[in-house]
């Protein structure tokens, strides 16, 4: 049964990774970059085969399993499509937010969906008017309209306190690597889907944590 599972967990990866790369490439006006070397597709099938098995073992066939699939999945894609192209692609997001959405319903009801898409909908607005402040402010495009979505996504499955945290610890762990890049390059674009997505993935991971900690906060 391991060896299945793990099996299942690393094609999976493959072809997360096979995605994040390719997937960009039907965008008009996006130009093929070197391929994904063996050793990233290697990691990524073989950290995705062990959230597999964690996942089930810990949690068995439950919403936190299916769910724990959905975001390992696209925290891979859009990690390689933004840090590669710049780009965050709908499909993954609109993909991924009906997927959780299904399960949702499934395991909690309705009620519990529409929580979760109207917490996807005020981070969505709540990103917007971030976006629209930091182009008066900068002059320039502060927000692509992926990590708009992308916000909504995280709405979705973080429920909006949760979801709230991410993007305040998003902007945390990028400000480092935006200050290299900015020394590095003034002109320099920082994609910001990463950092996004990393910051969903650990408050996911780390939930009951950050949930307690909000609670002693507020």
């Amino acid at each position: 049964m391991i060896i299945i599972l793990f099996l299942i967990g690393f094609l999976l990866g493959i072809a997360y990774a096979f995605i994040g790369e390719k997937l960009p490439l039907f965008v008009p006006g996006v130009i093929e970059k070197e391929s994904n070397s063996w050793i990233l597709n290697l990691f990524i099938g073989v950290t995705n085969a062990l959230i597999l098995l964690i996942s089930y073992y810990n949690f068995g066939l439950s919403y936190e399993f299916f769910a724990s699939l959905i975001v390992a999945g696209l925290v891979f894609i859009i990690f390689i499509s933004d840090f590669k192209y710049m780009i965050i692609l709908d499909s993954p997001l609109i993909i991924s937010g009906i997927l959780i959405l299904i399960l949702r319903a499934y395991f909690y009801g309705f009620k519990d969906m529409g929580l979760s898409i109207l917490s996807g909908i005020v981070l969505f607005l709540l990103m917007l008017g971030i976006g629209f402040i930091g182009k008066k402010l900068f002059k320039k495009e502060a927000l692509g309209g992926g990590d708009i979505k992308l916000a909504a996504i995280i709405g979705i499955i973080l429920g909006f306190k949760l979801g709230l945290v991410s993007i305040i610890l998003s902007s945390l762990l990028a400000l480092p690597y935006a200050y290299g890049a900015m020394a590095l390059n003034k002109d320099s674009e920082v994609p910001f889907g990463p950092f996004l997505i990393a910051s969903m993935a650990i408050v996911y991971i780390f939930a009951e944590k950050f949930s307690n900690l909000i609670a002693f906060l507020f």
